[in-house]
């Protein structure tokens, strides 16, 4: 990914994109555009809903402690490209859940190999990952 014009400036400060446990193909640009101080927004952190149902995600969360949102959107804050993360929430309640993610996160850095376990578990490839999500029916 180009991050800079010829003379060095940066061509951005941020820059947004999808991010989450099944498509992490961004994963290196990202890291690139952090080691060049942007700012790094994350859409789409749950998958529109469907990282939420992986088995790999379910089975961590419950020997975590914790739910299946808190965990996906915890492996992205997690991760070492500090994003921030546009959660999606639309009612109070899933606002509530999404903000234990920050707890999460913090646990996922210290806790042995649990990051690699979930990322690595749920990965999709990417053409899929997109194929899929074109099929989604929206409102």
């Amino acid at each position: 990914m180009k991050i800079t014009v010829e003379d060095g400036d940066k061509l951005f400060d941020s820059v947004q994109c999808t991010y989450n446990i099944l498509e992490q193909k961004p994963y290196n640009a990202l890291v690139e555009a952090k080691e060049a101080n942007m700012d790094i927004i994350i859409k789409e952190g749950l998958a529109n809903g469907r990282s939420l149902r992986h088995p790999k995600l379910v089975q961590v969360a419950e020997k975590m402690g914790c739910k299946p949102d808190e965990l996906a959107l915890g492996c992205i804050l997690a991760q070492p490209f500090q994003p921030r993360v546009l959660s999606g929430a639309v009612t109070t309640e899933q606002l509530e859940s999404n903000l234990g993610a920050m707890d999460i996160a913090e646990r996922l850095k210290t806790e042995g190999d649990l990051l690699k376990e979930v990322m690595d578990g749920c990965v999709m490839d990417s053409e899929t990952y997109w194929k899929d999500r074109s099929a989604l029916a929206w409102n």
